[in-house]
Order: C-alpha cells, then sequence, then structure tokens
C-alpha cells in the first residue's frame, strides 16, 4: 500500500488522497508560522515494486564529501533533518571545555533523493545518514578517515570520537521499505523520568509521487522487554507524535547526568540524552495506529496496516498547543 503526501514548499498538511477509492478528503489547515501543507494518501502497490523490502537492515550512510550549507547537497533531493547539539540541561556545567567541543563539533545529518519512474511518477530513490562538521564555511560530512584529505584537521580526540560517532550509525536501521516510503528505527538516549535510558525514535518518511515533495513523522518507542505488550512490540511510550517541517534545522537540547562521567571526566555513552523529540506539528495516534506503531517487524499486510492508521491519525487533526 503506497502513501502519498503533498509537502508543500512551505508546508506540512493539508489533505489525504485514499487514491485507490478516487476520493479526496480535505483536512483541515494544519499550520505553524509560515507553513501550510499536506498529508498522506493510500495506494495499493503492484507486486512487482522494485524497492519493496521487509527485512531489518542498516541505514545507508551518506558518503564522506557531501557539502552544503542550507539545502541538500548535490545528487539529495531533500534535507530531512540537520541536528545542532547544545549540552544544555541537567548537569551541563560540569562538563569540561573540551568534552563539550568534541560534543557539538558535529553534526547529525539525514538526507533522501527522490527520482522518477517511467511514468513520470515520482518514488522513494535512497534515504541515508552521517556526521558532518563545519568546514571552510560548508557542512562537510566525514570519517575519521576522510576529514583529513577533506580539510577537517582533527585530532587525535576528535578522529576517536567521530569514528565511535560514526560507528554508533549501524545501529539505525531501515525496518520496512516500499518505492514511496520508508520506515527506520534510531536507538537515542532520552531523558525519561528523570533518568537517561536508551529509546527508539521511529521514522516514516513518505514521498508524494506527483511532485516528489517528502514528509517525516516521528515517535519514541522503549525497547525494554518489561515495557512491551508482547514480545513482537516495542512499548510506544507516548501517543504523540511529531510532524517534522521539511528542511528541518534543529538545536537539541542535551541533558547532562554528571553521575555517568568517569574520574577522569570521560563521559559515559548515556551521560547525554535528549529531553524531547525533534518539534514540528504534534498529532496523537489513533488506536489502529497504537496497535501498529511499535511492532518489531512488519509484513507486506502489516505495513499497509500501518499506513492506513497514520492516514487516519493525521486526518484527525493536529493536537491543539
Amino acid at each position: 500500500m503506497r502513501l502519498t503526501a503533498i509537502v508543500g514548499t512551505h508546508g506540512f498538511l493539508s489533505r489525504i488522497v485514499p487514491r485507490s477509492l478516487a476520493l479526496v478528503i480535505l483536512l483541515q489547515a494544519i499550520c505553524l508560522p509560515g507553513f501550510t501543507g499536506a498529508a498522506p494518501a493510500e495506494q495499493l502497490e503492484t507486486p512487482g515494486e522494485r524497492r519493496v523490502n521487509f527485512q531489518r537492515k542498516p541505514l545507508d550512510l551518506i558518503p564522506a564529501g557531501a557539502r552544503f550549507v542550507e539545502g541538500p547537497p548535490t545528487g539529495w533531493s531533500n534535507l530531512l533533518s540537520f541536528v545542532e547539539v547544545q549540552l544544555t540541561s541537567g548537569d551541563a556545567t560540569a562538563v569540561s571545555e573540551t568534552v563539550r567541543h568534541y560534543a557539538e563539533l558535529f553534526n547529525l545529518v539525514m538526507l533522501a533523493n527522490t527520482n522518477q519512474n517511467a511514468a513520470g511518477e515520482f518514488e522513494l530513490d535512497r534515504v541515508a545518514i552521517g556526521f558532518s562538521m563545519l568546514i571552510d564555511g560548508k557542512n562537510t560530512v566525514v570519517t575519521s578517515d576522510t576529514q583529513s584529505d577533506l580539510g577537517g584537521g582533527l585530532s587525535l580526540i576528535g578522529r576517536g570520537v567521530l569514528d565511535s560517532n560514526v560507528a554508533s550509525l549501524a545501529r539505525v536501521e531501515q525496518v520496512a521499505r516500499t518505492d514511496n516510503s520508508i520506515l527506520i528505527d534510531a536507538p537515542a538516549v532520552f531523558l525519561r523520568d528523570g533518568e537517561h535510558r536508551e529509546m527508539v525514535v521511529r521514522h516514516y518518511i513518505w514521498v508524494f509521487p506527483e511532485n516528489g515533495n517528502v514528509g517525516t513523522l516521528v515517535w519514541l518507542l522503549d525497547p525494554s522487554p518489561r515495557s512491551a505488550p508482547r514480545p513482537s512490540q516495542l512499548h510506544i511510550v507516548d501517543r504523540k507524535m511529531e510532524l517534522l517541517p521539511p528542511n528541518m534545522h534543529e538545536d537539541r537540547v542535551m541533558d547532562v547526568d554528571a553521575d555517568k562521567f568517569s574520574v577522569f571526566g570521560i563521559p559515559a555513552k548515556d551521560a547525554f540524552a535528549s529531553v524531547r523529540l525533534p518539534p514540528g506539528v504534534t498529532f496523537e495516534m489513533n488506536e489502529a495506529m497504537q496497535r501498529t506503531a511499535g511492532q518489531q517487524n512488519f509484513t507486506a499486510e502489516t505495513f499497509a496496516d500501518l499506513t492506513t492508521a497514520i492516514a487516519q491519525s493525521l486526518k484527525a487533526g493536529r493536537i491543539a498547543e
């Protein structure tokens, strides 16, 4: 089943189009300042769709050397997210200048590229992730092996931090894939009930075939077995989900736990934690989505169920602030 979306140059969400029923359902305007937009709709896939895959696999990495300022770099159609870390919550004053410098030096980047098939419809060609740093005034995707040739000039400590960052991306997984959409699980440490806990940020990313615009919806899952309703599911932390703006630049506030530093001032992997999901337009999952949004793995049928539930949840409208 295909999720199609109109996500305008300045917008989020304005309608759902169940094309298999030839029905257009207009939604209320759902706006942030300067944004108007559109939502997903469903259409049955043909059996031979070439990108359909329901096996978990690591998400592709952005090739080193991709450079950009505001929009996507050459070879990519969409900058989905650009994250700059800010260590400003919790025990922020306990962080040494050296640790702060390297924690805030690298930026998390997610890119997408769309292309057109023989019928002229846009498809989701690829989605990839990586870390960038500022080199000669441009954000440049780097690895420790390539940063020197690209002008990064990192020290031994900097290369070690970057190595660790890039290695962590191997845990970011593609969960399900169609020609028009992709479901991604990204492990991340979050502040929950005063503790730093490992969670999963699930991303649903889709493209609208008629114009190539891309939408991103995220929600938070708890992978702890004790929290799961059953072994095949992750626990849904909150029924709220965020529809992200296009070309999202986020200053991500991170909480610092001084108890998770060694006597030498070296932070443990869970010393820093996000305090909230990336901000966007907030929606609430309906009951059908709550049954499917936390599944560990998907088949064509269950992914179609998730697609339908997302469309219905977005159709119900944003949550009033």
